[in-house]
């Protein structure tokens, strides 16, 4: 049976993780349609207002709470998120609340009490809630993908994209749904297991691809760089006869994967602060640039979990 205190823990970190990004996705969803479908962003905007007052609650559940690794790893926030936040809104006049990140920023790590039957109750309930407004969300980028297809909404986002905000959400909300069935088992080392079956290579692959779609042509030395982080994760992924004869858990894979994650994560980062500064010519929301560092940051620590267990 899962402990309490693990229940707890790990609930809270996937919420904070995941739940920031899913009201992201509805920012990004709601500032790239046409004054055509007016309606359709002001209800992905309020569904982002929605997540941001789960989001609220499960940071006030947070403090003192959760481990020390997620809190320094950066996946939760970092320290261009605010700028980045403030940016976009001003670019996209889509409210922002910056006061969750201010909190998040004063997060202090702890360890939950084994007894406490109150915070485990709150906690469940945020999961009830979570799973609740991520099944809208699913549902609110299902239809968009489905019009956007069907040639009946234009969007300034790739399908590719949209596809890849569907897949994340429905993920970490089976997450979520486990954790809420308290499985008999290392829900933690299972969750691990899932995510890499779930593939952060192609993911970063995939945020390659965008980065190097939506910078502006003139910028090549980018655009190449970009372009050689996809063609890394495509053979991360398997693509090639060298890395697909090692399971994927193989030291040899997790030291590739780092390497290249590491050296994408800080590529993004000097990203995020070129467009910030306006240095950098894309069509790249700034809180997108940091959105995409904060999963870099994330697939970081899965890679570090697993490059210190020793070898079988």
């Amino acid at each position: 049976m899962l402990l309490k205190e693990d229940f707890i823990r790990y609930s809270l970190e996937i919420n904070l993780f995941f739940l920031r990004l899913a009201k992201e996705h509805s920012i990004f969803a709601a500032a790239s349609l046409t004054q055509r479908d007016i309606r359709v962003a002001d209800e992905l905007i309020r569904l982002k207002s929605s997540i941001e007052v789960i989001l609220n609650n499960a940071v006030k559940l947070s403090q003192g709470v959760i481990s020390s690794e997620v809190l320094a790893s950066g996946e939760l926030v970092t320290g261009l998120t605010l700028a980045a936040e403030d940016k976009t809104r001003f670019y996209t006049g889509i409210p922002i609340d910056t006061n969750i990140t201010k909190m998040e920023l004063a997060l202090k790590p702890g360890k939950s009490p084994m007894n406490n039957s109150v915070l485990f109750e709150s906690v469940s309930s945020l999961n009830q809630q979570a799973i609740i407004a991520l099944t809208t969300a699913i549902e609110s980028t299902e239809k968009l993908m489905a019009n956007v297809l069907s040639c009946n909404t234009f969007t300034f986002l790739y399908p590719l994209l949209i596809d890849h905000v569907i897949e994340e959400t429905r993920f970490f909300t089976s997450l979520l749904i486990k954790l809420q069935h308290m499985e008999d088992l290392n829900i933690i080392n299972k969750a691990l297991a899932e995510e890499f079956k779930f593939d952060w290579n192609e993911i970063m692959k995939e945020h390659s691809q965008f980065i190097r779609g939506m910078l502006d042509p003139s910028e090549t030395r980018l655009f190449e760089t970009a372009d050689a982080f996809a063609k890394e994760f495509a053979r991360l992924e398997g693509g090639t006869a060298e890395t697909s004869k090692q399971p994927i858990h193989s030291s040899d894979n997790i030291r590739r994967a780092l390497t290249a994650t590491t050296n994408l994560r800080n590529f993004k980062r000097a990203g995020t602060e070129g467009i910030l500064a306006c240095k950098i010519k894309s069509i790249i929301l700034p809180l997108l640039a940091d959105h995409v560092t904060r999963e870099a940051n994330h697939y970081l620590r899965l890679l570090k979990s697993l490059n210190t267990k020793p070898s079988k």
